[in-house]
């Protein structure tokens, strides 16, 4: 489930609205108008059940807005699938991540083979608003620029300019479907043009997805500047004022609370490695379809935040230790003061186990190092009490374990006071840190969770115990070790293997009437059997020689050089790449000369040749030739002739897989 957070409403009268859950510390309120602050305390920190993981709190929703929040696993599937829907939800794009969308277009052409269906054309859009950058391309898992996809894809970028023009490529190659009209203006899309071959798409058009640099119209109140930006505070705002979020106007922000929480998100930490990374970044994606509340909360939850509505103006409070404002003590009493000394066995927990995003592992969801803290479990009888929480907008291992520990600090800080105030505590407003010194109880320092107009008169507060230990990080010490997650090999009997090697029947004559193949077998259950192909030097096509065959051997009638290829074949269809053995080179300009004692060749010894043949006859006829050697270097010496012997060669070079060339020669001498 989301981190705990504190929801903070302020409104007039005398009960305002609250909603827990999505962030570490986080909380988003109802629309309000006066000073009034209501505070669900027994739902700071709900009770571990066996609800889904990523479930929400009970809220009670006065911001026109509200939405579950999807299980990590869940939303990080979706958010890396391209899928077809008739009526679905724009998605907004935070920081930088591997995202796909919905297929709003697609089309099929023929391909530059005359295929009528050879091309495959489909549009995904991948946020709803402009974007700085769409980078890498997926296509299922393998990289749209891997060599298997070479001359076969093409792929036009739209980054949502408000007056981004159509795409020209699918106007020229969709007859009339795809128009000048279609300009998708603010919305940032990509345009891919597949040619579909079965051994680059063995199951048809693959799943699509791209790095996005998302959101770049984000403002920074500390320059002025508008552009991309990752921090969390920040993006938060550029939600609330944005016509898709909250709608709220820029003066409706509190402006230094907003830099001050940018500031704290944009602080240097350290890494166990020894590098450094800012205290809070938010990459992700996330649906308009989850509701203004879902998103809100995300968001908080990536940088341990609060939001707090007061006075209708946005208050964002980034995680970090708290300054004391002011200091209570009985001079601001006006009635009673009831202390709460620990929390509900039930609210407690001594350990933390989250789920985020791992841009190592395919952007997928990955279970951080488990937090269990042995002082605590000692403390509760020696049970381990783990809470589960889920951080689908942190990609950062030392991130999500940071906040891990916030969220398991905060917890064992248990002090509670409600506090029946004068007028005197008009001067604080909610989430303002203050130290506790009132009489009989020892000082400690505390937030203010609670703020809520008496009708009596007064204000009555609600404090919780902060301390600034919650916010230590020492990465040599609380950093602990990603490891490795086991690796699960699935089946997959969409895809089958190449063949590793082929092996052509190496002739030992000059002249032959069939030539034999045979290839390793293809270590698969799923394998249906292998197609053969052969195309003799004389033809340019290849010819079938074996289909659906489980043999590992072929024979194909021929009286000339010959080359093979065979391929897997799935029992679901899919085919593997070919493995070839073609006819190698054959040897040039040869020459022969008579030397002492026999006959000297020469020529050039063709490239990835492994051997020469050499055939040998005493008159210029190939009927009469026998193989009298295979040499592996030019020139050669043919010895052991008596003087006066005259000798015809001929010569043709064998490659790794055993295949012939033609015969080069005769050449023809007498030995001296």
């Amino acid at each position: 489930m989301p981190a705990a957070i504190p929801i903070i409403a302020v409104v007039a009268g005398a009960v305002g609205s609250a909603a827990v859950g999505g962030g570490v510390i986080g909380a988003l309120v109802g629309a309000g108008a006066a000073i009034a602050v209501s505070f669900i305390g027994s739902q700071v920190f709900p009770q571990n059940t066996a609800a889904a993981r990523g479930s929400s709190a009970t809220f009670t929703d006065t911001g026109g807005g509200s939405g579950g929040t999807a299980p990590t696993a869940v939303e990080a599937q979706a958010r890396t699938q391209s899928f077809r829907q008739a009526i679905t939800e724009h998605a907004l794009v935070l920081g930088r991540c591997k995202v796909s969308g919905p297929i709003v277009f697609v089309h099929s052409s023929p391909d530059d083979e005359g295929r009528a269906d050879g091309y495959f054309h489909a549009v995904v859009v991948l946020a709803a608003h402009r974007v700085r950058a769409i980078g890498e391309v997926w296509l299922g898992d393998t990289l749209a620029t891997d060599a298997k996809f070479s001359g076969l894809v093409r792929i036009d970028r739209h980054l949502g300019d408000p007056g981004q023009a159509a795409n020209t490529n699918l106007i020229a190659e969709t007859g009339g479907k795809w128009t000048a009209a279609h300009r998708g203006q603010g919305r940032a899309y990509m345009a891919l043009r597949l040619k579909i071959t079965p051994e680059a798409f063995p199951s048809g058009p693959p799943n699509m997805a791209a790095l996005v640099e998302g959101a770049d119209t984000i403002r920074d109140p500390r320059s002025g500047a508008v552009g991309w930006s990752d921090n969390p505070a920040l993006c938060l705002a550029w939600y609330l004022t944005a016509p898709f979020g909250w709608r709220a106007a820029w003066d409706e922000i509190d402006t230094p609370a907003l830099i001050a929480a940018a500031n704290i998100c944009d602080e240097i930490m350290g890494r166990r490695d020894g590098t450094a990374e800012r205290r809070y970044t938010v990459n992700g994606r996330v649906s308009l379809g989850e509701g203004k509340i879902a998103i809100t909360r995300k968001l908080l939850a990536a940088m341990a935040g609060t939001m707090v509505v007061s006075g209708g103006r946005f208050v964002i409070h980034a995680g970090a230790p708290a300054l004391p404002a002011a200091t209570i003590t009985a001079a601001d009493l006006r009635g009673d003061v009831s202390v709460m000394g620990s929390r509900p066995r039930r609210d407690l927990f001594n350990g933390v186990r989250a789920v985020y995003v791992d841009p190592g592992k395919n952007w997928q969801p990955t279970d951080a190092p488990p937090l269990l803290a042995a002082n605590y479990v000692t403390e509760d009888g020696g049970e381990a009490i783990y809470r589960d929480l889920d951080f689908p907008l942190t990609t950062s291992a030392a991130t999500v374990q940071r906040l891990m520990k916030v969220e398991l600090e905060r917890n064992r800080r248990q002090r509670a006071v409600v506090v029946q105030a004068n007028l005197s505590a008009l001067r604080l407003r909610p989430w303002d840190g203050v130290l506790v010194a009132i009489d009989r109880i020892e000082p400690f320092p505390a937030r203010i969770t609670g703020w809520r107009f008496a009708p009596e008169g007064g204000i009555d507060l609600t404090l919780s115990e902060e301390d600034a230990a919650v916010w230590d990080w020492n990465p040599a010490v609380d950093e602990r070790a990603t490891g490795d997650t086991p690796t699960v090999i699935l089946p997959r009997p969409g895809s089958i293997a190449t063949p590793a090697a082929i092996r052509v029947g190496t002739p030992t004559t000059a002249t032959f009437a069939a030539l034999g193949a045979d290839w390793t077998a293809v270590p698969s259950a799923y394998l249906g059997g292998y197609e053969v192909e052969a195309r003799p030097a004389s033809l340019a096509n290849w010819l079938a020689v074996a289909a659906g065959t489980g043999a590992l051997f072929a024979v194909f009638p021929s009286v000339e050089p010959t080359a093979f290829r065979v391929r897997a074949r799935a029992r679901s269809g899919a085919v593997s790449g070919w493995q070839e053995a073609a006819i190698p080179a054959a040897p040039s300009g040869l020459a022969a000369v008579g030397v002492a004692g026999g006959i000297q060749v020469t020529g050039a010894y063709p490239a990835g040749a492994t051997a020469l043949q050499v055939f040998e006859a005493t008159s210029n006829s190939l009927a009469a030739t026998v193989l009298h050697a295979q040499i592996t270097t030019l020139p050669w010496t043919r010895s052991g002739l008596a003087t006066g012997q005259a000798r015809w060669l001929w010569l043709r070079s064998v490659s790794p897989e055993g295949n012939v060339s033609a015969l080069a020669g005769p050449v023809t001498a007498t030995a001296l």
